[in-house]
């Protein structure tokens, strides 16, 4: 059979109908195309093939009407807004599930209907392609709120109207005093909606390119769906495990997002996605964390299930009770090694099956602090491999189970024989910048803006009459300070010393740590101020870890030992 034809509007009246509507099928990896400004451009370039007449791939369907689980397309797509199950008793209505072109159709979907990342997108009317790069396309995304302008139409504007030639001759001669009595761009704007006409209000070009595969089956359509996906951009052996285990239990990626949504919500805002999740509940399953679909049997889609339920709440108190509980972590990237934070949850979950005490806060300072040291560790010394970390997680697990403190020792030799340091060296811990200030003032709280903390630094880069050694010596470490940056900014380019005693600053100056005296002298000379700092951030951190820090070979300081 070969493929059928059919237009833009034709087929956006059929995403999510009632009757014989084309949805997604469960097993469907969900609906991605990048950060905003890479999404924009591939709709753009999307929208531009089909008003170039270029084929942008065809969808492949199961018309069905078998009882089988399906999701419905989303209608103002923004990243988080995923495609949710319908009920079960919709399972078994007549239907299509597209099991190839579901980007390209939820683009079409949100962008001619509704909103895309609560954009709109418009047309440039008086774009010229015979005078721009070949590139460029004259659609562009704008704000909803944005001013209205007669050069730019919304393409949701156009989807709307009906197919008719007196429409079409009233959108004309409304758009005609943009031209301005400019005759060659009035023939401009007129070719332009026309051929947006055409594709996207008309049913006389059928734009897209459909097939319907004949079977009886869940499982044959799911094999030819693999196998078109070796073809385009494969599914990742986390997505085949993903739709095995859906197989099983339709509604398992759903649960993944609740618990995603969950450790966002209970840590105060760091993201641990849906696969991130899954990646740890097969660590836990198949003691590892390479994934191979082919090795996947049938007890193991139990055991996932199994684990989602008893392991979920481990997983969450490494968020919340320890990164976010201890250390006050708002943000992932604050925590740039995720896979080394997999031992920890499955030290936890292990000790929760042996009915020990698994919660951070229940443990005493000495088990607290193993799991510190593992985590300053891992994190600075990068012990972030997937064969590291998988034997990590069997000494922890092992350890778990049988109620004994986590397994530090243990772990850091296997860490040296995989070549990574055993200590903690200087280079190490300041090129973590953000974490290391984090960890040693973990009473004080990240403001993030653009996903980066906002840092005051005490002696500030821009202070009147200094030079390029001066912003050389205060832009480190020990004289940072987590602060948000309205204070930052009224601080800014002002001496420390005259703002702690003035009378707006001194209200800060309980929110800055490593401060001394206000009369001491070390304020009069900065290279001083930042030398004793560092001294005492350095004893602070070495007192509440348990942690030296060791100079590193090329620095020529001396060994903190």
């Amino acid at each position: 059979m070969s493929y059928d034809g059919i237009s833009v509007r034709q087929v956006l009246t059929k995403l999510n109908a009632p009757v014989g509507g084309w949805f997604l099928p469960q097993v469907q990896r969900q609906y991605v195309w990048g950060a905003r400004h890479e999404s924009e451009e591939y709709v753009c370039l999307l929208l531009d093939s089909l008003i170039k007449r270029y084929p942008i791939g065809g969808v492949v369907l199961w018309e069905t009407s078998n009882a089988v689980p399906y999701r419905e397309f989303v209608r103002d797509y923004a990243p988080g807004h995923y495609a949710h199950q319908v009920d079960t008793g919709r399972w078994g209505a007549a239907k299509s599930l597209v099991y190839d072109g579901q980007q390209r159709l939820q683009t079409l979907y949100s962008v001619l209907l509704h909103r895309f990342n609560g954009r709109v997108l418009h047309f440039d009317l008086i774009f010229d392609a015979e005078r721009t790069e070949s590139d460029e396309t004259g659609f562009l995304f704008r704000d909803y709120d944005a001013p209205v302008e007669a050069r730019y139409l919304r393409m949701t504007e156009l989807f709307s109207l009906s197919c008719t030639p007196r429409e079409k001759v009233a959108v004309l001669a409304r758009l005609r005093p943009l031209a301005n009595g400019d005759p060659e761009l009035e023939l401009l704007i007129e070719t332009n909606l026309t051929a947006l006409w055409d594709v996207f209000v008309a049913d006389s070009v059928k734009s897209i390119a459909y097939f319907s595969v004949k079977a009886e089956t869940a499982r044959e359509v799911n094999e030819v769906f693999r196998r078109l996906n070796t073809g385009g951009v494969a599914l990742t052996q986390l997505e085949l495990v993903l739709s095995k285990i859906k197989e099983v239990q339709s509604d398992y990626e759903e649960h993944l997002w609740k618990l995603s949504k969950r450790i966002n919500d209970a840590s105060g805002g760091i993201e641990f996605s849906s696969t991130e999740i899954l990646q740890f509940l097969h660590l836990v399953v198949k003691k590892t964390t390479r994934i191979d679909e082919a090795r996947l049997e049938a007890q193991d889609i139990i055991a996932f299930q199994l684990a989602m339920a008893s392991d979920a709440d481990p997983l969450v108190e490494v968020f919340q009770g320890y990164l976010a509980g201890l250390f006050n972590i708002n943000h992932a990237s604050i925590v740039p090694r995720r896979l080394a934070v997999l031992p920890i949850a499955s030290f936890l979950a292990a000790r929760k099956r042996g009915n020990h005490e698994w919660r951070i806060r229940a443990l005493n300072n000495d088990e607290v602090g193993l799991i510190h040291r593992y985590f300053l560790l891992s994190q600075f010394c990068d012990w972030n491999t997937q064969t590291m970390v998988n034997q990590f997680t069997k000494l922890s697990r092992e350890a778990g189970e049988a109620g004994r403190a986590f397994p530090l020792e243990a772990i850091r030799q296997v860490a040296i024989q995989k070549n990574r340091t055993g200590d903690l060296h200087d280079h190490q811990f300041l090129s973590e910048v953000w974490l290391a200030t984090k960890v040693l003032m973990p009473n004080r709280s990240y403001i993030f803006h653009e996903r980066k903390p906002q840092v005051d630094h005490i002696f500030p880069l821009n202070l009147n009459g200094t030079d390029d050694a001066y912003k050389e010596a205060v832009d480190v470490l020990w004289n940072f300070q987590p602060m948000p940056a309205e204070v930052n900014n009224y601080k800014r380019a002002r001496h420390p010393k005259e703002f702690f005693k003035s009378e707006d600053g001194a209200k800060y100056r309980d929110a800055y740590d490593f401060l001394p005296p206000m009369d001491s002298i070390l304020w009069d000379n900065y290279a001083q101020f930042v030398a004793a700092r560092e001294k005492m951030m350095r004893e602070q951190f070495e007192l509440k870890y348990g942690l030296k820090l060791i100079a590193s070979p090329k620095t020529g300081d001396d060994d903190l030992r």
